[in-house]
């Protein structure tokens, strides 16, 4: 995946004409649904109840997520596995740490444990529960992020009265991180071009694509400090004081959207209710 994987999706999404604050709405509805909904239950491990935690509310709210993407949003399946791939890795290595706990535990409470190291139920559920949590909130976030260009999301936030050099700082950042790549892309072809990377000896090899890597990294850095001079010497010239503000594309509400995601939000938070008995966590 590159770095511009999911702005282009971004741009070619059909609900990049969608209100940014319908998309904005939508997205942070199905976070706080996956974060404040109670997830399964301990005992339910233990004792399985047919019914008894089986739709959790983040679970549900990151099904939405995936029918949104995949669907109306027409985002490619392949695009949402590669930027969820890194945040699932992150979790399922923090799953573990939950998973086994560390310290002596009451007899018979455990299923599995060597020495000072053991697993459980409540272990296990809590491990679940960050597992669940995490995935299916990032997954409400990616609604937005794949979605919805930083360009439109910087416009819409003007309307906030946010000052304007701190969306300024935030618009020259985001625009950065691709000269930054540009640069290192265009560096490293060079390099390859001329067998920068070819083995040499046993450890030859190693020793070359060490110093190759390390003038990369500085070459990467004086260039990209010599374009950030010349972009600020052209504002400067410009006549820039505090802001570039630029026509923002009007896009009208839809109503009936609103009522659909209102209707699918209360939906998710009453079959969580109930099948776990609990509203929140």
């Amino acid at each position: 995946m590159t770095i511009t994987s999911l702005d282009d999706a971004a741009w070619d999404s059909p609900w990049r004409r969608r209100s940014v604050g319908e998309k904005v709405a939508l997205s942070t509805a199905l976070l706080l649904t996956s974060l404040c909904t109670p997830s399964m239950e301990a005992s339910s491990l233990v004792s399985p109840v047919v019914g008894s935690g089986i739709w959790p509310g983040a679970l549900l709210a990151g099904i939405v997520s995936m029918i949104v993407i995949l669907g109306p949003a027409r985002i490619q399946g392949r695009v949402l596995w590669q930027a969820m791939a890194a945040p699932i890795v992150f979790l399922f290595f923090g799953g573990i740490s939950v998973l086994i706990s560390l310290g002596s535990s009451p007899a018979g409470t455990v299923w599995w444990h060597s020495g000072v190291f053991s697993i459980g139920p409540v272990s296990t559920a809590q491990a679940m529960s960050l597992v669940e949590h995490g995935v299916c909130g990032t997954l409400t976030l990616m609604v937005l992020a794949v979605t919805t260009p930083m360009v439109d999301l910087l416009t819409w936030m003007r309307k906030f009265h946010i000052p304007d050099p701190l969306l300024e700082i935030a618009s020259l950042t985001y625009r950065l991180i691709f000269v930054l790549l540009d640069t290192l892309v265009t560096a490293s072809e060079a390099q390859h071009a001329r067998l920068g990377d070819a083995p040499e000896g046993r450890f030859g090899g190693f020793n070359r694509r060490m110093n190759n890597t390390a003038a990369l990294l500085g070459s990467v850095g004086i260039r990209a400090w010599t374009r950030a001079n010349r972009l600020n010497d052209g504002l400067v010239n410009r006549g820039f004081e505090s802001a570039l503000v630029t026509l923002p594309v009007k896009r009208v509400g839809s109503a009936r959207f609103k009522i659909i995601v209102v209707i699918v939000i209360a939906a998710v938070w009453a079959i969580s209710w109930s099948t776990t008995g609990r509203i929140f966590r």
